[in-house]
């Protein structure tokens, strides 16, 4: 009974056994590579490098993807290395040198953060390669010797990690975005055959499925965020489908009257799209074609116009139009779905020409989306060049001071800054306790077991492979202060068999983490200390205004009034706004927050930009309004649309405002929950609907987006300022 508890509590905290395989993975590697260097060649300096490289990449990275993707990732790794390692053994003569250095190699290895997880998880074992040889003996003519170590210790882990103990594989975002898409086909195919009985599941579960390719409902490890063609191409495919998802829970709202008869085809053809789509991203077909998409749109679009001159003048038509309006929606967010999916099947590859028009990317370079992401975080507003910076100058610090007191051991001031430095003040200090309080333990322990066992190797080489498994194992398992502790008695074994070490190693190390933690507040104290917090509102700010301005040209191309070029313009600054915002975003979500501290929930601000980003570019694929558009038809409809848009733009530049004066908004604009049937209302009435079908179409359809544009206003509002009453059931938007 007993065991049959303990295994449980090892499984609520280590789900999957992941930190128990790596703590015995790297392990079995650190014993092997230090075995074979230190007592089968007799060099101290191999061993030390390979030891460290082994932990660098075991422990203090996270290294994660697909088998054959963490193997270039460790390859990559080894060469970067062994260049980091070379540099700084060349500039560790010379405190100033060498602290130059930390500075420029610290702000460049972790500015490779904006590559995405798989880069950003490695940053710190390369931060560590390069720590390594900046401290006493510096000893030059030993090179050779650490670059051989270093390459022993990461290539036998290479090999371990693919058959020792491997990771289990994580679902992919793909495979996600697959499951999404199957509830979704799933759940259209039951509402176009009127399964009202299978409705409700089948909805559930595809909100289930949709929610699922959120950035915070997805492992950090497999969120498409890099600059790649790729991930590119999976956040517009999650972002699509979320979108298709939220259009059909429209279609179904309770005041959406009924659905369309004469929308079961366009139904049936969004589900099998769906269904196709599921299989290509599972490698099981083909993507399927965008022509046939269009081809369902051009004759839904003709049953529409065909129903407009039957339709009589009442609210009948008012819920038909409503439900046409959602459903054409749907069918555009699908469309950007298949040109997405194509993209992610085919990364690499030829593609079709309706993919290559999804955006500018779809046709560049790899070169080109890095420098692209690259310049966009070159900014002193970006989250990741600020933690760069942070860094960067906290070791630089870090080897000048223990340079200047000529510590013994300075490496460890180094390590303690790197591992404690979070990306805010607050959190930086919230690690600082368990991290003494842990290494106080350690050095205890560890003062005790070489006051006891003096000089015999045999016996700390005996214990080396059972504290490796307990250091790498414990901080999962028991928290900080427990991974603190076993890393500093497994650190005093390991010195203890290069050289005669004596209790006082442990104080030594105790001293150097004190060092370190002060740089680390010290430094995280004085650069960008809110971190994320501090720049959430303002990146939230940017966003919401470059959206006002989107809001004015996508309605303007809509109504014939304005050219497909205003709109990417617009597109081309919001999209940059919009991926700080992202970044800043995640990160805020990852800091510890001061209890004073108010929360806004700024996952509901990001995502009504993405919805109205979206809502922009799928504007562009309609068919050319202004071909068939006529203001002369019904201008005082024109002009109610453009009062309308411009009020919308108005309600987010007054957010956006508020938000960068540091302030909550202390009034939003009001929107009448019948907004968009009020419109619908007005236009099933104008005298000559039947004679032009085409240009009320092309209406319903551009106050079908301004509704969706309204609702997010009305939540911003909520979200904003909670303090003023939502504003419901009001005359319509002021101007």
């Amino acid at each position: 009974m007993a065991d049959h508890r303990a295994v449980r509590w090892l499984l609520r905290r280590d789900p999957g056994l992941g930190a128990c395989r790596r703590a015995l993975r790297v392990a079995v590697v650190a014993t092997v590579v230090f075995m074979v260097c230190r007592y089968g060649f007799g060099s101290p300096a191999a061993a030390t490098y390979a030891v460290f490289g082994t932990i660098g990449f075991g422990v203090l990275s996270q290294v994660v993807g697909t088998p054959r993707e963490r193997t270039r990732t460790l390859i990559g790794c080894l060469v970067a290395g062994t260049v980091l390692l070379t540099i700084g053994a060349l500039l560790a003569g010379s405190t100033i040198m060498a602290s130059v250095g930390m500075l420029v190699a610290g702000v460049s290895v972790a500015f490779i953060a904006v590559g995405g997880p798989r880069l950003a998880g490695v940053a710190n074992g390369l931060q560590l390669v390069y720590i390594l040889p900046s401290f006493p003996p510096f000893a030059p003519e030993t090179l050779p010797a650490r670059v051989l170590g270093f390459v022993f210790g990461v290539g036998l882990l290479l090999v371990a990690d693919r058959v020792l103990w491997p990771p289990r594989p994580v679902q992919t975002y793909a495979c996600r975005a697959a499951s999404a898409a199957r509830a979704l086909a799933a759940l259209l195919e039951a509402v176009g055959a009127r399964d009202t009985d299978a409705v409700p599941a089948r909805r559930a579960a595809a909100a289930h499925a949709a929610g699922r390719l959120k950035l915070l409902a997805t492992p950090w490890e497999i969120r498409p965020t890099g600059p790649g063609m790729e991930d590119r191409g999976l956040a517009h495919l999650g972002a699509a489908l979320r979108g298709m998802q939220g259009r059909v829970d429209a279609l179904l709202a309770p005041d959406a009257r009924a659905i369309p008869v004469d929308a079961a085809p366009v139904l049936a053809t969004l589900g099998a799209t769906m269904h196709r789509t599921a299989d290509a991203l599972l490698g099981r077909g083909g993507v399927p074609d965008v022509a046939d998409l269009d081809a369902e749109r051009l004759a839904y679009t003709e049953r529409r116009l065909d129903s407009i001159t039957h339709l009589a003048d009442d609210e009948a038509t008012v819920a038909h139009a409503r439900a046409a309006v959602a459903i054409g929606q749907a069918l555009s967010a699908a469309r950007v779905a298949v040109q997405a999916a194509e993209i992610v099947v085919t990364p690499r590859g030829p593609r079709s020409p309706a993919a290559a028009e999804l955006s500018w990317w779809a046709t560049a370079s790899t070169p080109l989306l890095w420098w692209r992401r690259i310049h966009a975080h070159l900014s002193l507003r970006s989250v990741y060049l600020q933690n760069a910076l942070r860094l960067g100058v906290g070791l630089a610090l870090a080897r000048l001071v223990a340079g200047g007191l000529d510590l013994s051991h300075g490496l460890w001031v180094l390590l303690a800054t790197l591992t404690l430095m979070r990306t805010s003040v607050t959190s930086t200090r919230a690690t600082l306790l368990p991290a003494i309080v842990g290494t106080a333990l350690g050095a205890v322990v560890a003062a005790g077991l070489l006051a006891v066992a003096g000089p015999q190797t045999i016996v700390y080489a005996a214990l080396f492979p059972l504290l490796c498994v307990v250091a790498v194992a414990a901080g999962q398992l028991f928290g900080m202060i427990a991974g603190q502790a076993g890393f500093t008695v497994l650190v005093a074994v390991l010195f203890a068999q290069l050289s005669p070490a004596g209790p006082s190693l442990a104080g030594v190390r105790l001293l150097d983490v004190a060092v370190g933690a002060a740089v680390g507040i010290g430094v995280g104290a004085a650069v960008w200390p809110a971190g994320g917090h501090g720049e959430v509102r303002r990146d939230a700010a940017r966003c919401l205004r470059e959206t006002a301005a989107l809001i004015g040209a996508s309605s303007s191309w809509l109504a014939g009034t304005g050219t497909r070029e205003d709109v990417a313009a617009r597109l081309k600054p919001a999209e940059h706004w919009l991926l700080l915002f992202e970044a800043t975003f995640l990160q805020y979500r990852s800091e510890r927050r001061a209890r004073h501290e108010g929360d806004v929930d700024w996952f509901v601000v990001l995502g009504v930009v993405h919805r109205a980003l979206r809502a922009a570019r799928t504007s562009l694929d309609e068919l050319d309004p202004a071909s068939s558009w006529l203001p002369d038809c019904w201008p005082d409809l024109v002009e109610r649309l453009r009062d309308d848009a411009h009020a919308l733009a108005q309600g987010y530049a007054t957010v956006a405002r508020a938000l960068a004066d540091g302030r909550t908004p202390s009034a939003v604009l009001a929107v009448p929950e019948d907004f968009l049937d009020s419109a619908l209302r007005a236009l099933a009435t104008a005298p000559g609907r039947r004679e032009h079908p085409r240009e009320t179409l092309r209406l319903a359809d551009a106050w079908g987006r301004l509704g969706w544009l309204a609702d997010d206003l009305a939540a911003l509002g909520v979200v904003l300022a909670p303090a003023v009453p939502a504003a419901r059931n009001r005359r319509r938007i002021p101007a």
